[in-house]
């Protein structure tokens, strides 16, 4: 049970976070959120579990998480002790939904599940759960297979490709025994990434490992548009190639959905409408063969502002202004931008300073 002191209700806008892990995902979102909502007011959001971890001094690079530059990350210490542990009982992954669930019924504005495909028995159920609508809410799942190492990953490169584990290891009494696969250390049982993601990454010099009580986003705090488009890119190839459900999927990713939402960027595939109804305006974007065609269904003339519309880079980090004059467009009707993006580029359309959209372009097979 959540504590109803700590989730009632006030003038915030408050977001729970629920991890089926304990120290990558819940330090990984603690991280961002430190980042990014250290100094709002308006927004509380607070990660389940909430990593307890003490300010300490910076360290330099280099550490055993990976080898990205520059001085380690700590989650700011905002509690004196550790926090008492929350204990979800239930089979996973339904027990993380059905938290979210509870805490939504105790003041708590928006929560996720953010849980891995792993060998879980509840999936079916998790995501039945989720989409139902009680008191106008619903639980957000963040799902990844085979495992959030998995996003990760796609912060470095494109990869489309089913892994049979996160690290490769044994039992021994009980206890697991990994290989640390991609060092060499165990030779004879070394996959050098062909199983394990973690391996993968080793021999590719992305990180060493995931599971310290170090937070892994300053591996990708500077590549988070790249994971996101990446990301958004290996749902549409997911969808292309099968109809499973996505929790019978490997591989697959929306964590970039959660992500997106914190940092205020939405991504939209190629060929994709994204209906826009904000300040009394009702209009569609979409990506197409002709270019950016924007649809405005309202009853209303809209005006779009010079700059708009951008050719972002996130590769170079070059930005080319697409509009270079306002956009109006008369009530029911229409125009197109043209351009045309290789496949490190997007289309961005500011909408306000909290929220961007990005159009993605048409990859090949």
């Amino acid at each position: 049970m959540a504590r109803k002191n700590e989730d009632t209700r006030h003038s915030k806008s408050v977001i729970r976070i629920v991890c089926e892990g304990d120290k990558t995902e819940p330090l990984f979102f603690s991280d961002l959120c430190n980042t990014y909502f250290h100094d709002n007011e308006y927004v509380d959001i607070r990660t389940i579990p909430q990593p307890y971890v003490p300010e300490e001094a910076d360290d330099v690079n280099h550490t055993k998480r990976g080898w990205h530059k520059g001085k380690k990350r700590k989650v700011k210490a905002s509690q004196k002790k550790e926090p008492e542990p929350i204990i979800i009982s239930g089979q996973p992954p339904l027990k993380w939904v059905l938290y979210a669930r509870n805490i939504l019924s105790e003041g708590v504005d928006e929560a996720w599940a953010v849980y891995d495909k792993d060998e879980h028995p509840k999936h079916k159920e998790a995501f039945e759960e989720a989409a139902k609508v009680v008191d106008g809410k619903i639980v957000n799942i963040a799902f990844s297979s085979r495992s959030f190492e998995y996003y990760l990953l796609l912060h470095f490169e494109y990869l489309y490709r089913s892994f049979l584990q996160t690290e490769c290891g044994e039992r021994v009494d009980g206890n697991k025994h990994i290989f640390e696969c991609g060092t060499g250390k165990i030779p004879e049982k070394d996959c050098n990434g062909a199983i394990c993601i973690n391996g993968y990454a080793r021999t590719r010099g992305y990180w060493m490992e995931t599971k310290s009580g170090e937070s892994t986003f300053p591996l990708v705090k500077d590549k988070l548009i790249k994971g996101m488009v990446n990301a958004c890119r290996l749902r549409s190839e997911s969808d292309a190639k099968t109809a499973a459900p996505v929790y019978e999927r490997n591989p697959y990713t929306d964590v970039d959905r959660l992500v997106g939402r914190l940092i205020g960027k939405y991504t939209v595939p190629f060929g994709t409408k994204q209906r826009i109804c904000e300040s009394g305006t009702d209009w569609t974007i979409e990506l197409s063969s002709q270019g950016v065609e924007i649809d405005n269904h309202s009853d209303r003339a809209i005006l779009l502002s010079r700059g708009q519309f951008t050719v972002y880079d996130w590769e170079k980090e070059d930005v080319l202004i697409l509009n270079e004059t306002p956009i109006l467009i008369q009530p029911h009707d229409k125009c197109i931008l043209d351009c045309c993006l290789d496949k490190t580029k997007v289309i961005s359309i500011k909408l306000s300073t909290e929220k961007e959209i990005l159009l993605l372009p048409k990859y090949e097979s």
